[in-house]
């Protein structure tokens, strides 16, 4: 007998990374929660507002790697007191806090009064590690730069902290645990009193007490409960009167960190081995992308007499950026038309973003190119999901194109030559009016490697001298031409203005980042530079040829001690083995996002990947077309974030009636052909007479019913206007539509009046516009509290709210069992367990 030839177990699916901006949204409005941006072009305008530190040159013209977002500019719209968010899924290598802000004092001149100024040290540093296809790997790191310190937290308590960070904690007088009595009964002396230490939580053996004033650490917390550490030699009592406990008893124990006796039984303390100095954690911490990072710090200007809160973040990486989208670009290019091969790698098949390019005609109407229809002078780049928010995005063609397919087409914003805003529609594919192209992220769609000599100080000029002669204004030849920058900053000029005269190089270069569509291309540019927290005498260069024409003023001894304080690069190199070399690969940190951030969907119980796919709806949904799984999954993310379907069993419950109402994302229109007038009659008689009543207030009992059996039972527009009509608009039915059927006259008014889509005047929107469709019946959902339903796992009643008649109840049931198998997939299961109170009451 052959033995059975062994297989090899499949590859685990790539794990992309999860991405965020760094900031939300302030809350509009008192109450309100702040919002999540998703639009990278939202972000760009928002940059706008900065005066300085702009990607890759600064309003100054200094060399500048990353981005600043001040309270001042940006941060006036930004949710500031919710903190710097990780951009990405990864861990953190390195940070450094400060306990309260070093200072640059400068003396009284000129008639000015001295100067004290803060500025931040404080920073954390992220690795991330990206993997596409299969075995080629990058490695990039974010920086956030000029965090707040210690002492900001410590004076404003409510404020979160972030949670890399490795307190203390110290036994508080509110701890008033006691040694038990001996088993003679002899109580403990009335001063051994402290922290209780158990061998497991909550309930396990007492180990020993923790006097007062004790410092320890812990390694792990789960909720109020800490594993002991460290107790920094504490002598502890014994659980018992009378008896003895070595030292190292609480080591592996559990102590309690909450409240009891009024107040909180430990405090927390930040040891200095945590502050003032760069800490490499034995053990990277894990983040996830939106995790809180920190605060804005001070970074006051030597120059102005105001308060400055900021952040500077970049991102950058080593030289295998280039190989990496080298190999990425030819995987898609053999690859990208072959789902299966997607599959193997556990990836979405479809791509998300659109580009337009330069030259592309903006036409008037979908489907039509009109009068005069414009060019946009710009390349447009926006995702699928973001587009897909616009009113009337996309309009699908009802007839197939030159290429035998029916395509998508999208309305899109532009500029004109002048740089002017325009707008117009582009077909997504095959479009007569230029080139646009569907993209997937992995491509880097427009992303370039720059790299060439610069400037050893850091100027964007060839030379330390003609910098100095363009900001001081020297009477020098064409002091900002093109012929004066570094050979990089003359092909990021080339790259950014590629019809410019090069006479006003520099100036051009400083005022890139006000226009949002520059702003865009340069956000695309990977540059290789040296890194700013780098060899600190690099600026003495600078500041020397300066003082030639200013002469030596305090400030610039002031910068360069404050310099000296920044740098961290050689400590963190020597910690962390593969930061790269200090000359690496920038990259605009919202550049990268934009391209890679998907609206994906996460369980807030289980922390579970509740993504939609297209893949994902047609394993649910085995009928659903390929358009629909590729138009609906990007909005369905969307909304079920808006209204919080974001459990396993909120999206298990809510497919299962679109098994039924929609039958399965196949029909949006409810069907009212009936082949017998009887059955017709007998499932709506009071509505026939009602409806026909309306119509005909003359009819007879008698005539009603009879014509509603022998004229309505194949005429589906007119049973639907006798039905779901009304005499204040004639002509119009307000019958089931949308993926759970909204039905009648008075629930499209309340839609109407909750999301300003007039649904009321053109009712058929609510079954040919997918965003529309999808949005109108999840706010149903919502409207009506299913959610409380289905997180008790309550089939009859979620499905009761839909369809009070339960019909086709085993069918929703069924559905709603096989979406939660496929969305918890490989996955842990989620803690509201699918087989938790099951009961007959409850639809099992």
């Amino acid at each position: 007998m052959a033995k059975n030839t062994p297989t090899n177990p499949p590859n685990p699916p790539l794990r992309p990374l999860r991405f965020a901006f760094p900031f939300r949204k302030k809350a509009e409005g008192e109450g309100k929660n702040p919002v999540e941006i998703t639009d990278e072009n939202e972000f760009h305008k928002l940059l706008k507002k900065e005066p300085s530190g702009s990607y890759s040159v600064s309003s100054k013209g200094m060399w500048h790697g990353g981005i600043h977002i001040t309270e001042a500019g940006a941060g006036r719209s930004l949710d500031i007191k919710g903190g710097v968010r990780c951009i990405a899924d990864g861990e953190i290598v390195a940070w450094r806090m400060n306990r309260s802000y070093p200072v640059s004092e400068l003396p009284a001149q000129a008639g000015q009064p001295a100067i004290t100024a803060p500025y931040s040290t404080g920073f954390a540093l992220v690795r991330h590690a990206m993997e596409f296809p299969r075995g080629t790997k990058l490695t990039l790191f974010s920086l956030y730069m000029h965090l707040q310190d210690f002492e900001g937290y410590e004076s404003e308590k409510t404020l979160p902290r972030p949670p890399y960070w490795v307190p203390e904690f110290k036994v508080s007088e509110f701890a008033r645990d006691k040694p038990s009595a001996s088993p003679h009964g002899r109580a403990a002396p009335a001063d051994q009193q402290g922290l209780r230490i158990r061998a497991t939580h909550p309930h396990g053996t007492p180990l020993c007490i923790l006097p007062h004033g004790t410092q320890f650490s812990i390694s792990e917390r789960t909720g109020d409960w800490g594993k002991i550490k460290d107790t920094h030699g504490a002598q502890p009592y014994p659980p018992q009167a009378g008896g003895f406990v070595a030292p190292a008893a609480p080591i592996g124990g559990w102590a309690f960190l909450g409240k009891e006796h009024g107040g909180k039984v430990v405090e927390e303390i930040m040891p200095d081995t945590s502050l003032d100095q760069v800490v490499i954690p034995p053990t990277p911490v894990k983040v996830k992308a939106g995790d809180l990072i920190g605060h804005l710090g001070r970074y006051d200007s030597l120059n102005q007499r105001t308060s400055n809160r900021m952040v500077h973040i970049e991102v950058f990486c080593g030289d295998d950026i280039k190989p990496f989208l080298q190999k990425g670009r030819a995987w898609i290019a053999e690859h990208a038309s072959r789902p299966q091969d997607w599959k193997e790698l556990g990836l979405p098949s479809e791509p998300t973003i659109l580009r337009v390019a330069k030259g592309t005609k903006l036409y008037r109407e979908a489907f039509n190119e009109g009068q005069d229809a414009p060019r946009t002078d710009v390349t447009l780049v926006a995702t699928l999901a973001e587009l897909g928010k616009r009113p009337n995005n996309p309009r699908t063609e009802t007839t197939p194109g030159n290429d035998s397919l029916k395509q998508n087409w999208w309305k899109v914003d532009g500029a004109n030559m002048l740089h002017n805003d325009i707008s117009g529609w582009v077909r997504e594919q095959n479009f007569t009016g230029g080139r646009v192209t569907r993209e997937f992220a992995q491509s880097w769609i427009d992303f370039d490697t720059f790299e060439d000599a610069h400037d050893p100080t850091h100027t964007m000029f060839a030379t330390t001298k003609a910098y100095v002669d363009y900001v001081m204004g020297a009477n020098v030849p064409e002091p900002g031409a093109l012929g004066k920058l570094s050979p990089l900053m003359a092909k990021v000029y080339r790259a950014i203005y590629s019809t410019g005269d090069g006479s006003r190089a520099a100036d051009e270069l400083c005022d890139a980042a006000n226009s949002p569509w520059r702003a865009l291309r340069m956000s695309r540019l990977i540059i290789k530079h040296e890194t700013e927290w780098a060899k600190p005498a690099k600026w003495q260069q600078l500041i020397q040829e300066i003082e030639r024409q200013t002469g030596v003023k305090p400030q610039h001894e002031a910068e360069k001690r404050r310099i000296e304080k920044l740098v961290w690069w050689d400590e963190v190199k020597r910690g962390v083995s593969n930061l790269p070399a200090s000359d690496v690969f920038h990259i605009h940190p919202i550049g990268l996002v934009g391209n890679f951030k998907v609206e994906g969907l996460v369980c807030v119980h289980c922390g579970s990947d509740l993504s939609v796919t297209p893949e994902v709806l047609k394993e649910i949904f085995p009928n659903i077309s390929n358009d629909n799984a590729e138009k609906f999954s990007p909005i369905i993310n969307e909304i079920f974030k808006k209204y919080e379907i974001n459990t396993c069993n909120r999206v298990s419950h809510f497919f299962g009636q679109c098994e039924v109402e929609c039958t399965g994302f196949t029909a949006f229109r409810e069907s009212l052909y009936y082949t017998s007038g009887d059955r017709l009659w007998g499932t709506y008689p009071t509505a026939l007479k009602a409806g026909l009543h309306r119509l005909h207030p003359r009819w007879t009992p008698s005539q009603i019913e009879d014509y509603s059996k022998n004229n309505l039972t194949h005429n589906d527009s007119e049973l639907g206007e006798v039905l779901f009509g009304d005499d204040g608009y004639p002509g119009r039915d307000y019958r089931g539509r949308g993926l759970l059927h909204m039905t009648w006259l008075a629930t499209y008014k309340e839609y109407k009046r909750a999301s300003g889509n007039d649904v009321v005047i053109d009712p058929s929107r609510v079954q040919n516009e997918p965003y529309i469709a999808t949005d109108s019946s999840v706010w149903f959902w919502s409207s009506r509290s299913i959610n409380g339903y289905a997180d008790a796992n309550d089939v009859k009643g979620v499905t009761r709210v839909i369809n009070p008649a339960l019909k086709d109840f085993d069918r929703r049931r069924v559905a709603a069992k096989r979406s939660f198998d496929r969305l918890n997939n490989g996955r842990q299961p989620c803690l509201l367990n699918w087989d938790a109170n099951l009961t007959a009451e409850k639809g099992w």
